[in-house]
């Protein structure tokens, strides 16, 4: 009799060990089904982007995110590099900024989370760098300003003193 309480009870616990473990299971098939039905739209998202042609590519990321959430940990690290891209004429670093920051706080145990926070931190350096050099170019325009009012102030004063150096041969 006690063998079969024990058998049992192997199988009870065999029983509760697979229903713990197929939602784990379940969540990373979905995950890896989502990235094997993605990967198309992902790699068309590339070749946009190694075209130059920016605005595609982050509409294509956008469509994905749309349809596929699983996978927007790698959407939102993809449109933000796009936006910090040196080929993107039209940079937006609080784009990237807020992409980079929905990797963050989204999804804190994504691969990207690293890069992003890393991402993050270089922005914020650039951001304040940025400032600091429209900072010194409106100081360096300011006394370029007043340069040229000295020389204008200084071409007068020649004038004035030639006036006077001719008015003193004149008058003896």
């Amino acid at each position: 009799m006690g063998e079969k309480q024990d058998r049992r009870r192997k199988y009870i616990y065999l029983f509760f060990a697979c229903i713990i473990i197929t939602p784990v299971l379940l969540s990373g098939c979905f995950r890896f089904y989502e990235e094997l039905i993605t990967r198309t739209d992902f790699e068309q998202a590339a070749d946009w982007t190694s075209q130059e042609n920016f605005q595609e590519a982050a509409n294509k990321y956008e469509q994905i995110a749309a349809l596929h959430p699983r996978v927007g940990d790698e959407v939102h690290f993809q449109m933000g590099m796009i936006y910090v891209s040196p080929q993107n004429q039209n940079k937006d670093y609080k784009k990237a900024m807020e992409c980079f920051q929905r990797v963050v706080s989204n999804y804190p145990e994504s691969r990207y989370r690293r890069d992003s926070e890393l991402l993050i931190s270089l922005i914020n350096e650039i951001s304040t760098r940025d400032n600091k050099v429209n900072t010194q170019r409106r100081q360096i325009d300011s006394l370029e300003q007043k340069i040229e009012e000295i020389e204008k102030k200084l071409v007068l004063m020649k004038e004035v003193d030639m006036n006077l150096k001719q008015k003193k041969k004149t008058f003896p």
